[in-house]
């Protein structure tokens, strides 16, 4: 069932008049029991983003260096391996940066890094080096950025940030404070048309709204996803272990809190063309760990 903190939001919000049941996607899954639980190779015990393309492959891409991994959904198996660099004047530099998170818009890959890079490329082959072209944004890695998706319906990605510094004191900066533990954390659009990041962030999540679910913690957004079937926006938190649910505008709809001993570290989050439910977690010392939520599972249970 879903969890209660979410259950009580939404029927809030249902109740209300201000939301529709069916446009929750939460409750579609059971969170108890995932389908499936995969151990991963030992090159992806430090895996970060996660995403499917087009065709229904699955990709992935560890913490530090520029290789992105085709998995099969079914094992978590590596299927193959390629490898992205930059274009220098003193040669062809292997990429390796603070890489967070990872999508794809119209066969195109893209990885974003902490400090809000932005970094276009190819599919290479198994093996292959493929070059990448650099994005610069106004961000910084006070914003510390940790989620990328793609968005159909504005043709653009959104980068979705742990902090928000934006009106912050310099001491609030140097030693922490209210905004830079929960507060209001900013999602940006990058326009693939312009390649250039609006100044104006897409929405807001609304972080003290959520401190109750995640027990104290404070709600970090670490990846993000559209759901393919309502247009919501799922947004993992790795800091609380929770999924927040908004919607397009990021309204906050409800929240789940994820079991500690399927998620130790949950940080990369992408659906399946049917809607199922995929989440990746670094191995803190172990194993990296994806797991498969089926569509509709919790629903058929109810």
């Amino acid at each position: 069932m879903m969890h209660k903190a979410a259950l009580f939001l939404a029927l809030g919000l249902v109740l209300s008049g201000r939301l529709d049941a069916a446009d929750l996607s939460v409750g579609d899954y059971d969170f108890s029991k995932p389908g499936l639980r995969m151990k991963l190779s030992p090159e992806l015990d430090e895996i970060s983003g996660i995403v499917f393309d087009a065709r229904g492959r699955l990709f992935a891409h560890n913490d530090e260096e520029g290789a992105i991994f085709e998995l099969d959904p079914t094992t978590g198996r590596i299927v193959s391996r390629f490898f992205i660099y930059e274009k220098r004047w003193f040669g062809n530099d292997p990429l390796m940066a603070d890489f967070e998170d990872i999508s794809i818009a119209k066969d195109v890959f893209y990885l974003v890094t902490s400090s809000g890079v932005v970094y276009s490329f190819p599919e290479g082959r198994d093996g292959e080096r493929v070059e990448a072209t650099r994005h610069e944004t106004f961000l910084n890695d006070l914003y510390d950025v940790e989620g990328l998706c793609y968005d159909p319906s504005t043709g653009a990605l959104l980068l979705a940030c742990k902090e928000n510094p934006s009106g912050l004191s310099v001491k609030e900066l140097l030693f922490g404070g209210k905004g830079t533990s929960l507060g209001r954390k900013p999602v940006y659009s990058f326009s693939l048309e312009t390649m250039s990041l609006e100044r104006k962030p897409r929405f807001m999540i609304n972080g003290d709204s959520l401190k109750a679910t995640g027990k104290g913690k404070p709600f970090k957004p670490s990846a993000i996803a559209r759901h393919p079937g309502n247009g919501n926006f799922l947004v993992l938190s790795a800091t609380a272990r929770m999924l927040v649910e908004t919607d397009r505008s990021g309204r906050v709809l409800a929240a789940v809190r994820l079991p500690k001993k399927d998620h130790p570290q949950p940080e990369g989050l992408a659906f399946s063309s049917g809607g199922d439910l995929f989440i990746s977690n670094e191995g803190n010392g172990k194993r990296g760990l994806l797991l498969r939520y089926p569509a509709g599972r919790a629903s058929a249970a109810r």
